[in-house]
């Protein structure tokens, strides 16, 4: 029997304390004893001091409300506080039952000479309950009046006394198919039956296990239990696999690939386990969505039946989104070790599962462990989908029975494990508690991180999608899938569906991969639906898990069964789901996943661009007629076509290649504006601008951020700076680094760099050092009149000269030949032509450093500065030269600290503006 203190869901522990503490009372005055002090008071803990009435004696009482079973932590603990203070006696109260090494401490306590054996009392529930029917505070379970409610004992589990505010009260659970479906209620006082609704309802919110099941089990005929349907479980949902190796369903097992060392590691776990060399009895695969967490457990599941794993082990895989109520974690467990019986692991014993907080106690359960154990076999119980559990309020109470069996599982150290798959990329709140509980029970589990594919795995994974599909991929389209697919497994299944159907109708041609728009490939899964099935869609990833019954009615059956043959809807028992998280998280937000693009080209930029002019727009240009024109070796071309094949600049057919059909022009800056767009969702540029934006950065750094870009990447160190100049110049090109003196400063200019001198080794780098040449209002000034004029002549006859060497260094102005254009794209960007200089001038290192050194001395002349910044950087300026610069350098670093709202832009002393 099992004590459950229980207060209404949201109020403060102290509420049952208060309850926990009058048992206790109840129970101390029961066996002659008064409480002369509170010695602590915590949330369900409880220290007293109580004195005999008879013979006075006094005792040190803990009493502890624990839902977790006793540990022997706890009885070392009380020992020592008795044997400190020296107490008479030290007794244990407690709701829970002691756990394995507690109950060791017990036995061998009880052992020693009785002198000593006395100094220590523990009551367990069943001391509680007899001593409290003792001295009749509580009546005997009123056993015959329940069996007679639900037509015989084995309809009846665990009975329970729940203490509450609303009173005290005998509970039972009625049983169905051998697992808890109701309970049945009796004052605990004078043993009568509680048939008042008002009482039911106000016990059903109590923060319990036993509150979340039926509680009018036995109210009139009409509520009697059906017995006529005790055989049948609650329908649990397994893991279900893919029809083919096209379905988007998790991969048969025939069909999986990869996670060797994975798969490796669960199975040596459970041998672990087999052979007692573990105590640990909780795992987890976790990963983001789509990298194939169900079909991992599919493929284990099916390892552990085959010829050599099958008699040792037993794998059973639950969907989690079938579940509706708490009764589906029950059903879970008694229909694994139903089925594994089945499958001649352990004894056939009759199971039965009688209480739910606790379901590894049912005694028939107990016993079935035990025969485990004696046959050397382990049984592997695992819940998919588990963060169904705690991403919407209502599924907490299965959530609270999950946690309920993990807990009991990883104490109990027998021969069953338990495994749960979730993805870490939730959109779960994190306010909600069922999250911060999971969280807090990680030190109960181990943990199996799934990462992308490496290349051997998507190798392995594109030759198995050859054999299905009968068709022999060009290396090159191989190539192009591999880099495409950036090792997500979703993707890389979705590109090959895609090809797959692309060479159905006939068109084999690599450009149908050539642009990789995961927003694309969603919206052809759209087109083919009509309106009704795609508004069916959008309720159902909005209800996930959906009823399938409440869908019918909204949709309409031959609308939803339409959407079930297209696969993009998948029925887990009665609930239904669409197809991936990915594709639910996209119909309901409009958003798609970020895929991080970490293609590394294997030719340069210039490389690229003198094959791009050579294309053309209406057809296909044959590699041997491309060399030509380019005078490069043909297989050279090969190569720098499927560079600009990658980067979305041009379309193959074999070793044909032609302008990108989004693009279709000759035009440099057309392309480079492109390759910029790519460029953005690069991960070295993503990452850089998260880390250092608008600071400098070294080639040293730019290799480091590369390499932690692709983690699974092994290059030589020469082979990752030849990669990480090609990047560099790209992303200098299409305006995302700049070149400062054989350094880089992350800062986006807005638009592609046309002024091919600032790019390269032998072009004109820019001076590390800002010697404002100019006066940030002339510079200003010279933005406003370029606006009017794009004459170079006309503007160095106005004085604008070294203006303009200003507002080239910022990437704001191109020249070529005699004219003058405005980087109108990042001038927008900023905001305006003052936002842009003030922008410009603040992501200079040497600003910064002038910043520091007047806030250092704010009365810090200008030929002091110039003296400072000269010496610091080597510069070897005269004495008028470092008063020049300086004085100008002060000026614009007051104008900078004073932030672009003030509406002074200061002219630096001696210089026209």
């Amino acid at each position: 029997m099992k004590i459950e203190v229980a207060s209404i869901v949201g109020e403060p522990q102290k509420v049952k304390g208060d309850l926990f503490e009058k048992l206790s009372k109840d129970l101390l005055e029961a066996l002659g004893y008064d409480v002369i002090e509170e010695i602590r008071f915590v949330g369900v803990e409880l220290d007293l001091l109580c004195k005999h009435r008879v013979n006075h004696k006094q005792i040190y009482v803990e009493c502890k409300a624990h839902k977790d079973k006793i540990s022997a932590t706890i009885l070392r603990q009380l020992l020592g506080t008795v044997t400190a203070y020296d107490y008479s006696e030290g007794w244990l109260i407690s709701t829970s039952e002691f756990g394995k090494e507690a109950k060791g401490f017990v036995e061998m306590w009880k052992k020693k000479p009785p002198e000593r054996a006395t100094k220590l009392s523990f009551y367990t529930p069943g001391e509680v309950i007899a001593s409290l029917k003792g001295a009749s505070v509580i009546c005997n379970p009123p056993i015959t009046m329940a069996e007679e409610k639900v037509s015989g004992s084995e309809f009846l589990g665990e009975w329970t006394l729940l203490v509450s505010n609303f009173g005290r009260f005998w509970a039972v659970y009625t049983l169905r198919g051998g697992a808890p479906h109701g309970v049945l209620l009796f004052n605990a006082e004078n043993g009568r039956h509680l048939n008042d609704q008002d009482t039911l309802n106000n016990l059903s919110s109590l923060e319990c296990s036993l509150a979340e099941y039926d509680l009018n089990v036995g109210l009139g005929k009409s509520a009697e239990l059906d017995t006529s349907k005790t055989t049948k479980l609650p329908n649990v949902v397994e893991v279900q696999i893919g029809d083919s190796w096209e379905d988007y369903r998790p991969a048969r097992p025939q069909d999986f690939v990869g996670r060797e060392s994975t798969q490796k590691e669960i199975i040596n776990f459970l041998n672990d386990i087999k052979e007692n060399k573990s105590t640990t009895r909780i795992f987890a695969i976790t990963g983001n969505s789509g990298l194939g967490k169900s079909s991992l457990i599919a493929k284990v599941r099916q390892k552990t039946r085959n010829q050599f794993y099958r008699n040792r082990y037993f794998s059973f895989a639950v969907d989690i989104r079938g579940a509706k109520t708490p009764a589906y974690i029950s059903a879970a467990l008694l229909t694994c070790l139903k089925k594994a019986q089945r499958e001649k692991i352990g004894d056939p014993i009759d199971l039965q599962l009688t209480d739910p907080s606790s379901p590894l106690s049912s005694p028939t359960i107990v016993k079935y462990l035990e025969s485990l154990e004696k046959s050397d076999q382990v049984i592997c119980l695992i819940f998919d989908q588990f963060e169904e559990l705690y991403s919407k309020p209502e599924l907490f109470s299965i959530f609270s029975a999950a946690k309920d069996l993990m807990l009991d599982v990883a104490a109990q150290k027998s021969n069953i494990v338990l495994g749960f798959a979730w993805k870490t990329d939730s959109t779960t709140q994190q306010d909600h508690p069922a999250y911060h509980m999971w969280h807090e029970l990680a030190d109960y589990r181990k943990v199996y991180k799934l990462d992308v594919f490496d290349n051997g795995e998507i190798a392995k994974s594109i030759t198995k999608f050859e054999k299905e599909v009968d068709y022999k991929l060009p290396v090159e389209l191989r190539h192009q899938i591999t880099q495409s697919c950036q090792g997500f497994p979703w993707l890389l299944k979705k590109l090959c569906i895609n090809l797959h159907e692309s060479i159905k109708k006939g068109d084999a041609s690599e450009s149908v991969l050539a642009d990789l728009d995961v927003r694309r490939l969603f919206e052809s899964d759209l087109e083919i639906l009509t309106q009704p099935e795609l508004s069916c869609l959008r309720i159902v990833a909005q209800k996930a898990p959906a009823d399938w019954s409440e869908i019918i009615e909204i949709s309409g059956i031959s609308v939803l069964n339409s959407l079930v043959n297209k696969r993009l809807l998948v029925k887990s028992g009665d609930r239904l789901n669409v197809y991936w998280d990915i594709f639910k998280d996209y119909l309901l937000t409009g958003n798609v996943p970020v895929v991080p693009f970490n293609y590394i080209p294997t030719s340069d930029l210039s490389s690229m661009l003198k094959v791009y002019k050579t294309l053309l727009s209406g057809g296909f240009l044959d590699s041997k007629e491309i060399a030509e024109k380019t005078e490069l070796n043909e297989k050279t071309v090969w190569n720098i076509g499927a560079d600009l094949v990658m980067f979305s600049l041009a379309e193959r057919n074999g070793v044909k290649f032609k302008h990108h059909k989004n693009i279709a022009t000759q035009d440099e800056g057309r392309m480079l504006q492109e390759l910029r767009g790519k460029m953005a969702k690069h991960a070295l540029k993503i990452s850089l601008y998260k880390n250092r934006s608008g600071q400098t950065v070294s080639q040293k750094y730019i290799i480091e951020t590369l390499k932690s870009c692709l983690p699974k990447a092994i290059y030589n160190d020469k082979t990752w700076s030849i990669y990480s100049n090609r990047l560099i110049k790209i992303l200098m090109s299409v305006g995302y680094l700049v070149n400062v003196g054989g350094k880089f400063v992350v800062q986006d200019t807005g638009s592609p760099i046309m002024d091919r001198t600032k790019i390269g080794n032998r072009g004109k780098q820019r001076g590390f050092v800002f010697s404002a040449t100019a006066s940030p209002a002339s510079v200003c000034d010279a933005l406003k009149v370029i606006s009017g004029t794009d004459s170079l002549n006309d503007l160095v006859t106005s004085g604008y000269r070294n203006s303009l060497a200003v507002l080239k260094r910022f990437d704001l102005i191109s020249t070529i030949e005699d004219r003058v254009t405005l980087n109108s794209a990042a001038i927008d960007k900023f905001g305006g032509f003052n936002e842009a200089v003030w922008t410009s001038a603040k992501n200079e290192p040497v600003i910064a450093i002038c910043i520091d050194c007047i806030q250092e001395n704010p009365s810090i002349s200008g030929p002091a500065l110039g003296k400072t910044i000269s010496n610091k950087y080597e510069m070897g300026w005269t004495a008028g030269s470092a008063q020049r610069n300086g004085n100008s350098l002060k000026q614009w670093s007051l104008w900078i600290n004073e932030g672009i709202t003030t509406s002074n832009i200061p002219v630096p002393p001696g210089r026209k503006k």
